[in-house]
């Protein structure tokens, strides 16, 4: 993690006019502070030499007003020297006048305060040198002027200039401190803003998403329906095709042939009828769905479920057909739709099991129970989910479609060691 120094605060703009009046104001009362300290340290002077300091006295007296002028009067347009190398040296010389003039002590304080802000060791270090070195200076050419030796007072005086230099300088750091802090808690409060807006555009994106996966499902559950209902009807077109032979053949029969005897007619006449009533529920299921595309298996060449099964065996699968109060010559006089389902819906479960749960083997009862036949089909799940191929559905929903068309239902069970589907319709 690669760590970055704080950033430097931001000089204010040299454009606005409180800014200037800010600063005019700083360099007026330091100014003012400074002259009040200079006349108190020069009345001092004057009483403890009667009025007749030595000239080197008041030449480094001079010399404080003079810096001293200067310092004050700079330390409010400095505030507007943009951080860095400049300004660190301006406010250094500054703080170092703190050294030299008592007019210069308010001034040097803003200085290292300002210094401070930055937080700069290198800037702290060094500007505590220069201070206390100056102040040394200073003092040695005091005492020596004097004719005296450097002594307690002189000692403990610039012990507390060096202090009074660290105060500001201190609170500079704490101002800077607080600053940076409340920097980050922006930048942190900006940054879990975007973070926020980020995660509600992810989340808007994945129900958008999920919405396409509905859509695109449903789409592909209404097609396999579709492709359902239109198989059903092609079956359902060549039985009704072959009934409404049938009543073609016996009606013609009828009118040319005057001569039947009336039993003759009579049966002729029920043929007709059954036929007619065949194909009437069957033209109702008919009218459900719709016709589309040829190329499926004729109604008459459709397997028994006896074929169905016999078929899957010479394939290798491990299948078992049971009849259960229903057998497999019941078929041959029920209504063509129902068998013709009963085909599609085996065939379809025989090749699920075989897809899915290869080597397994597939237990199917068909059992009638009042006007009820139930198809009911059981495998065990495979050992590894490794061995499970990828399935869509659309299989077991076209199950439940062809048998929904009949006025049956179908379902399917998934249970800890095997796999359920079962089917009923009217009978």
């Amino acid at each position: 993690m690669t760590v970055t120094a704080p950033p430097a605060p931001a000089a204010p703009s040299v454009r606005s006019v409180r800014q200037w009046a800010i600063a005019v104001a700083q360099s007026l009362v330091c100014t003012a502070l400074g002259f009040l300290f200079f006349l108190i340290n020069f009345g001092m002077l004057l009483e403890e030499f009667s009025d007749n300091p030595p000239e080197g006295l008041l030449g480094m007296y001079g010399v404080d007003a003079l810096v001293g002028v200067v310092a004050t009067l700079a330390i409010g347009p400095l505030r507007f020297v943009p951080p860095g190398r400049w300004h660190s040296a301006a406010h250094l010389l500054v703080a170092t006048a703190a050294g030299i003039s008592g007019w210069a002590w308010v001034a040097a304080a803003i200085g290292m305060y300002r210094l401070g802000v930055r937080r700069r060791l290198v800037l702290d270090v060094v500007a505590v040198l220069l201070v206390s070195g100056m102040s040394l200076a200073t003092m040695v050419l005091d005492t020596r002027i004097r004719g005296t030796d450097p002594g307690m007072l002189e000692l403990t005086t610039m012990g507390i200039i060096v202090v009074l230099a660290l105060v500001p300088l201190l609170l500079g750091h704490v101002v800077g401190t607080r600053t940076e802090l409340l920097a980050s808690l922006r930048e942190h409060a900006a940054s879990a803003d975007r973070e926020r807006e980020a995660a509600q555009l992810a989340r808007d994106a994945a129900e958008r998403e999920a919405a396409a996966l509905v859509r695109e499902r449903d789409a592909d559950d209404a097609r396999v329906r579709a492709e359902e209902r239109s198989a059903l009807a092609r079956d359902m077109h060549d039985s009704i095709s072959h009934h409404l032979a049938t009543i073609a053949m016996h009606a013609g029969a009828m009118s040319y042939r005057d001569d039947l005897p009336v039993a003759e007619l009579r049966r002729s006449a029920g043929t007709v009828r059954d036929a007619a009533q065949q194909a009437n529920r069957e033209l109702r299921i008919v009218l459900m769905t719709l016709r589309t595309t040829g190329g499926d298996t004729p109604l008459a060449t459709v397997p028994t479920l006896t074929d169905i099964v016999e078929r899957c065996r010479k394939e290798g699968q491990d299948v078992e057909l049971s009849w259960v109060g229903l057998a497999p010559e019941d078929l041959e006089g029920a209504d063509r739709s129902t068998v013709v389902t009963l085909a599609r819906i085996l065939t379809e479960i025989t090749t699920n099991a075989a897809k899915h749960a290869p080597g397994a083997p597939l237990a199917i009862t068909l059992s009638r129970a009042d006007h009820t036949v139930h198809l009911h089909a059981s495998n065990p799940l495979p050992a590894s989910a490794l061995h499970a191929s990828t399935s869509t559905g659309h299989g077991l929903l076209g199950v439940q479609e062809r048998a929904r068309l009949l006025g049956g239902d179908a379902e399917h069970r998934v249970h800890e060691d095997s796999f359920e589907v079962e089917a009923w319709m009217p009978w």
